[in-house]
């Protein structure tokens, strides 16, 4: 082969390899640690008379290694029982959904990997796909129809240290914090401000959804039997909770923080009057 010849198939051979490395780079999946618990176990863990601090080092022991079955004593530190850790669906907002929030580009959800052994992390592996450097991916938590630990208390950011994000329903007094916006349950949160209220945190952005969700109807079905008739309308609602978090491109490359979500119940009944 003679000398440009040779030139040109090894430029096209590296061309080659690198877009096959940049390919690579892309797809490669970044993952994102969760724990869920109760509000009341997170107490536990908080400083000062009646748990209103901050949290102690002891949790952080707990989350990565500290988790077991059987008993664990309410003086006991470090330790967490694995019926308390809090379950929830995770999933990437799409398309659409996606942009009104502020998101874009693709990604993929790889892989939700639940708490094992020890630890009480879920894992969340997530892959780039357009790859570019102003993308952005919508994460949402929670949002499932259930009756315990469905109000979002308070998210943590544990990032070398571990930070506080308080929330901030709307009220006549605005409060510093992660907006929580009212919103119909089981539908994309439709409204033009969305995507400017997220409150930024670690590197990320979170905005809460809370939802009223009817959990009993007057006639339902029970375990006891048929729930009480009323001659008016009465039902027992939750308000239910889903967390959606926005992570830049930069932040899914340069590495993710670890995130604590702390959870209680919350139930509405309507008045007296209206047959309950």
């Amino acid at each position: 082969m003679s000398g440009p010849g040779r030139r040109r198939l090894l430029a096209a051979l590296a061309i080659s390899l690198l877009v096959a490395t940049a390919s690579g780079a892309q797809s490669r999946p970044a993952t994102l640690r969760l724990a869920s618990l109760p509000q009341s176990v997170v107490t536990r863990y908080r400083a000062g008379f009646g748990g209103g601090g901050a949290l102690g080092p002891e949790l952080r022991v707990a989350l990565d290694r500290g988790v077991r079955d059987g008993v664990v004593f309410p003086t006991e530190r470090g330790a967490i029982r694995r019926d308390w850790l809090v379950r929830k669906p995770i999933r990437l907002v799409p398309g659409p959904e996606a942009v009104g929030l502020g998101g874009r580009g693709d990604f993929e959800l790889v892989a939700v990997r639940p708490p094992a052994g020890p630890a009480a992390w879920t894992e969340v592996d997530i892959a780039p796909r357009s790859g570019r450097p102003d993308d952005v991916l919508i994460l949402e938590i929670g949002g499932e129809l259930s009756t315990i630990s469905q109000v979002l208390d308070a998210i943590f950011v544990l990032d070398g240290g571990v930070s506080e994000l308080s929330l901030s329903p709307t009220a006549l007094i605005a409060r510093t914090g992660v907006p929580v916006l009212n919103a119909p349950f089981g539908r994309p949160l439709a409204r033009p401000d969305a995507r400017g209220r997220f409150h930024p945190g670690g590197g990320l952005a979170f905005l809460v959804v809370r939802s009223l969700v009817e959990v009993m109807v007057d006639g339902a079905s029970t375990p006891h039997g048929m729930a009480d008739v009323s001659p008016h309308w009465a039902g027992e609602w939750r308000e239910g909770d889903r967390l959606l978090v926005r992570i830049p491109q930069a932040t899914l490359g340069a590495g993710l923080p670890s995130l604590l979500l702390s959870w209680k119940d919350r139930v509405s009944l309507e008045p007296i009057e209206s047959g309950r």
